[in-house]
């Protein structure tokens, strides 16, 4: 492989690395940004997208979730990670645990 594959491939991993960093981020402050009363019961996903999709281990909390907190969440997560990086966060019934 020449000069130019490698740089290529440097980049590349460079760019993947970057975005597990920023999942990884994201589930690290989660705690922080959803707070101690929603933490237990959800589990975030940043997306390529830069939607943050929300596990939460019951209906009416998702539903609760998107009706009241829903720009306080996303506010949260802009701060924590960027306004560019998250644009829009959904909440989804499912595992929250891995």
């Amino acid at each position: 492989m020449g000069p130019l594959g490698s740089t290529l491939q440097f980049i590349l991993r460079e760019l993947g690395s970057g975005e597990k960093s920023e999942r990884s981020r994201l589930q690290m402050l989660w705690p922080k940004i959803a707070g101690p009363q929603f933490t237990p019961h959800t589990r975030p996903a940043l997306q390529k997208d830069g939607t943050v999709c929300v596990w939460v281990d019951d209906s009416l909390l998702a539903c609760e979730l998107n009706l009241r907190y829903q720009g306080t969440l996303l506010k949260r997560a802009q701060g924590a990670l960027g306004e560019e990086r998250v644009k829009k966060i959904i909440f989804r019934v499912g595992q929250t645990k891995n």
